[in-house]
């Protein structure tokens, strides 16, 4: 379930934020990958034995290149789902 509340960097979310300090967010790359879980996973997602974790590594860049926001979640692998839609380009 996702919270509909503004967070608190407001209108625009983080990526505002960078851009307002000259940090303006041009690439995201994301990384997915099945693993085990470690002990501490396993028990923070209640998860039954044997039953692997989905990892989602985000990296945003400027357009230099300079990474400005890395996130990674620890998803329970029967319980995740990702999906993506882009433009095709011209």
């Amino acid at each position: 379930m996702v919270d509909p509340a503004e967070g608190p960097a407001g209108r625009g979310g983080g990526f505002a934020v960078l851009t307002i300090q000259g940090l303006e967010p041009d690439t995201i790359t994301e990384t997915m990958y099945a693993r085990m879980p470690t002990p501490e996973e396993a028990g923070t997602l209640e998860l039954p034995a044997g039953e692997p974790v989905m990892i989602l590594n985000r990296a945003t860049c400027t357009a230099s290149g300079r990474v400005v926001e890395f996130a990674r979640g620890v998803h329970s692998a029967s319980r995740f789902a990702w999906s993506y839609t882009f433009k095709i380009p011209d």
